[in-house]
């Protein structure tokens, strides 16, 4: 169904492009603390933003950004979301999704941006590998990836490998997503059904 490929695409960055990412991450987690309810205990963040997971607060922030800035790399486009909050993470189409263990899967939350691509990245301190994209239609589709792990995570979608696109397709425009809602806009149409007006009437 998808032409995953075996090898995935390995990206290294330098120390001037770690040290960019580090400091973009790093205020980045300032900022969430600023902005969380009350900012003073990882239970009030929790509550907030989700649980960081085993590697804390300041390394799921940084090890975020330097997969924007792997991504940006391999792409050859700005690393957008250094610019601020709420900017999209890679030019104008991509948002990305950095974990650090091979198993992981790429998640997305109900309040993500319905518009982009999302790409999961593999790595940390520096050497990342791109493992595959999928645009947010196509995930949105799934209720059924929409769980908590048995409570062993926060409630997200959580995206099959099997469902990522190898990232040498990567699209370059929207043109995918605009036919991806096409799609999906006629399916639900074959699906509806005409109930007529005399089944509605009272025996």
């Amino acid at each position: 169904m998808k032409s995953m490929s075996t090898e995935l695409l390995a990206v290294t960055l330098t120390p001037a492009e770690l040290s960019i990412g580090s400091t973009v991450g790093l205020q980045r987690q300032l900022k969430c603390l600023q902005n969380s309810r009350v900012g003073k205990s990882l239970k009030d963040y929790k509550e907030y933003w989700g649980n960081p997971g085993a590697k804390g607060l300041w390394g799921n922030s940084i090890e975020g950004a330097l997969g924007e800035i792997a991504v940006a790399k391999y792409l050859g486009v700005y690393p957008s979301g250094i610019s601020g909050y709420n900017s999209t993470d890679v030019g104008e189409h991509y948002e990305v999704r950095t974990r650090p263990h091979p198993r992981d899967i790429l998640f997305m939350k109900k309040r993500d941006k319905k518009d982009k691509y999302y790409i999961l990245v593999i790595g940390s301190y520096g050497i990342y590998q791109l493992k595959g994209w999928v645009s947010a239609p196509e995930v949105f589709a799934h209720e059924e990836w929409y769980h908590n792990n048995n409570g062993r995570t926060s409630t997200s979608y959580w995206v099959p490998d099997e469902a990522l696109h190898d990232i040498r397709t990567l699209p370059e425009d929207l043109c995918h997503l605009q036919e991806i809602n096409k799609m999906f806009s006629q399916n639900s149409l074959e699906n509806t059904r005409t109930i007529p007006y005399n089944s509605l009437e009272i025996s």
